[in-house]
């Protein structure tokens, strides 16, 4: 029996991969991002002998050229602690503009990469009859670039393999991983230069031009330095796509709709003083008022899970903060032996250890999946409206979700600007190019490194699991031992295979490990973002949501000793997971058996340990931990938390891609920086919430039946300063509660 069971985990396994390989694999993430620019403004605009014609006006014009050599990067600060990188005046290059005579100059931002080993190997003195014009010292190149150490060196390299995983977990794959990251690390050891040119030069050319100006036409220039054109902007190069238009046509409508449903939902409450009851529902649904009010008001019916929210919306700012500290290795940082430093350090590990929140949102959908439906109906009719059940999920999640994959896809393309800028468009190409496999929610097995949006990657796993789960709900509503039985069952085969994957491929279990980040790629298809690895918390919470459920309204009774036996066993669980992250983050660190261990059970492990938090707070012996996450401070982000999931990762690759120079780290800055994404991502998700996702949620009410229909006694009444209002309980927001 065994044997059978094994070739079967073996069989799926294959099935996978082969279905992971033909999807795409690693390939699906080749896509150039310069494609999410004007390329043939860029031909355009390009005439060499103009070119020829500015760079001799420059030559000979201090105060123009002034212009442009303000605008270009220096050397470095930091060069010899690891920064290489000055990105110049990105927004005063493209800002230049002389008009002489006939002559137009304008400045053309460029991006400039020298590669410091053949300068710092081959440096040498200008040949003896170079032309130098006169006061102009031309210094050794070795001593503009002295030798750096054998420890930065290896500090520069680690800091690169980890932006590679940041460029990785952002979808800013492909090409640009490829040029500004590469694999080779010899050939990363490039420094980056903002470099100021005419619009009409190519910027080889302009190299090309001041060094047979100065050097003259030798072969130094060409045996020492060898400058790499990386990529150009111009003023006004992100071209008006399809998508740009379909999103200018689809929120304007829905601003319109807006007005004129609040206007009318205003003019019937304050100007004809009818009752709720009496104004159409439907003409009302998109009303900023009453949606506001709606999502304002708070209450907990009997038997709701109030801790809930807390661990929710804790979870949700870790996950925040979390991918804040992510991101910021995707920019250019000034003190990369700091970061290099952090990344092994005991203070990172609430950051190194962030991912493990998602899998709290694995175990509350499991819990609330079982909660909200055993024990409501019957099995029968379970089974008969087994499509209403799939049918309300999808549309519950839809209608945010392809609002901000077509934000993505189009205007965020233009809330901003910056030498940076190339990676916010590398992911609007993303989602024009595969919008389709995120709404699918195929998007973890078809070109999994493709991913738009990347976090929703836990959207497409989770409604997968939620496709899945009435293969158990239906042992759920009979006898108690089958029930137990059947969650066991599914509990043991995920962990099974969970065991097998990670034994086999042999990852490591920290997501951002800098001594194995070259494995990122496969890790993440085939592990991190695998349906098959990340079921364990789903079944786990629906474990607890049956216990829950078996236990609702009942006094349960537990041993004070016990209840904190449980507790201290829970606490130490958790700060295992937590923290043995940061001996695995250590260089010295070769104990793949340990690695393999956390990537099969740690999971399960945390699911259990909030499974205990939640089931204790439920039931009076939460105390202090039941008070703190019952709190009201918690309910308005719990309720926002699927919008903010959404909205977050777009500003803060915005926020990224608008920066103008280096980045110093520190624990301090990011957080300051991780509050103003928190901000911005609040907003941004409670405007959605109440234009976008609570007129599609009254909406499927109405037209799926569920608007209008409660008994009496199912409703509650809300006081306000002005009226008193029929409103549906607590159940109205439960559909959210099933996403995040």
């Amino acid at each position: 029996m065994f044997s059978k069971v094994f070739y079967f985990i073996v069989f799926v396994l294959t099935l996978v991969l082969e279905v992971r390989t033909q999807a795409g694999g690693m390939g699906g993430m080749i896509i150039d991002y310069a494609e999410a620019f004007d390329q043939e403004l860029y031909e355009s605009v390009i005439d060499e002998e103009k070119c020829d014609e500015q760079l001799e006006f420059l030559s000979n014009n201090s105060d123009v050229s002034m212009l442009f050599q303000d605008a270009t990067g220096k050397i470095p600060t930091g060069f010899l602690s690891g920064n290489l990188a000055d990105l110049g005046d990105y927004h005063q290059c493209l800002g230049i503009r002389h008009v002489d005579r006939d002559m137009e100059i304008d400045g053309k931002y460029c991006m400039m990469q020298y590669p410091l080993k053949q300068m710092q190997e081959n440096a040498t003195d200008a040949p003896d009859d170079t032309t130098i014009p006169p006061n102009i010292e031309f210094p050794n190149i070795s001593d503009i670039f002295p030798p750096l150490s054998n420890r930065t060196l290896e500090d520069i390299k680690q800091y690169r393999m980890v932006q590679r995983y940041a460029q990785g977990i952002s979808g800013a794959g492909g090409p640009f991983v490829s040029r500004v990251i590469p694999v080779n690390f010899a050939s990363a050891m490039k420094m980056t230069i903002g470099t100021c040119v005419p619009k009409v030069c190519r910027a080889k050319q302009v190299v090309k031009y001041f060094q047979q100006k100065y050097l003259g036409n030798t072969d130094w220039r060409d045996n020492n330095v060898t400058v790499e054109e990386f990529f150009c902007r111009l003023p006004n190069d992100r071209p008006f796509s399809i998508a740009d238009y379909l999103a200018i046509g689809i929120f304007s409508l829905i601003g319109a709709i807006t007005v004129l449903s609040t206007s009318y939902d205003l003019f019937q409450k304050f100007a004809l003083k009818k009752k709720s009851s009496e104004v159409s529902t439907l003409y009302r649904s998109f009303s900023v008022y009453t949606n506001t009010r709606r999502f304002l008001t708070f209450s907990q019916p009997a038997g709701s899970l109030e801790c809930v929210d807390g661990i929710r919306a804790v979870s949700m700012l870790w996950v925040i903060f979390g991918h804040t500290y992510c991101l910021t290795m995707l920019t250019f940082v000034q003190n990369v032996q700091a970061v290099k430093q952090w990344l092994t350090s005991f203070t990172s590990v609430w950051v190194n250890s962030a991912p493990i929140t998602v899998d709290t949102f694995f175990l509350l959908s499991g819990v609330l999946c079982v909660y909200t439906v055993v024990g409501k109906i019957t099995r029968w009719r379970f089974i008969t409206s087994l499509h209403m059940f799939y049918l309300y999920r999808i549309l519950r999640i839809l209608p945010l979700l392809a609002a901000v994959i077509l934000l993505q896809a189009s205007l965020f393309h233009r809330m901003s600007d910056g030498p940076m800028w190339l990676n916010m468009g590398h992911m609007v190409l993303m989602c024009r190019r595969r919008w389709w496999s995120a709404l699918l929610h195929v998007q973890n097995y078809v070109k999994p490194m493709g991913i738009c949006l990347y976090q929703t990657w836990y959207l497409s796993v989770d409604l997968q699991l939620y496709l899945f789960s009435p293969a158990v709900l239906v042992w759920l509503f009979g006898s108690q031992a089958v029930a137990w039985c059947a969650l066991g069952t599914i509990i043991m085969v995920s962990l099974v295979l969970s065991t097998t994957f990670s034994f086999l491929y042999n990852y490591s279990a920290a997501l951002a490990n800098p001594g194995r980040v070259d494995q990122f790629g496969d890790y993440f298809t085939d592990y991190y973002i695998n349906t098959l690895t990340r079921a364990p918390p789903f079944f786990v919470g629906m474990m607890y949501g049956y216990l829950l459920l078996r236990c609702k309204g009942r006094k349960i009774r537990i041993n004070k000793i016990l209840v904190w036996v449980i507790w201290v066993m829970a606490f130490l669980l958790m700060a295992f997971c937590i923290f043995t992250t940061y001996p695995v983050m250590q260089e010295d660190f070769h104990l793949q058996a340990l690695d393999n261990f956390l990537n099969s059970y740690m999971r399960a492990i945390w699911a259990l340990a909030v499974g205990w938090l939640i089931f204790a707070c439920v039931h009076g012996y939460g105390g202090p931990i039941n008070w703190f996450l019952s709190l009201q401070m918690w309910k308005l982000p719990a309720r926002l938390s699927y919008a903010m999931y959404l909205t977050h990762y777009p500003i803060m690759m915005v926020s990224n891609g608008s920066m103008v120079g280096t980045h110093f780290f520190t624990d301090g800055n990011t957080i300051y920086r991780a509050m103003g994404d928190l901000a911005f991502a609040t907003i941004a998700a409670f405007v959605l919430s109440i234009t976008i996702d609570a007129p599609c949620s009254t909406l499927q009410k109405l037209l799926l039946g569920g608007a209008g229909k409660k008994k009496p006694e199912e409703k509650v009444k809300v006081e306000s300063q002005n009226n008193e209002e029929e409103k549906e309980p607590e159940e109205k927001m439960q559909d959210e509660k099933t996403n995040l």
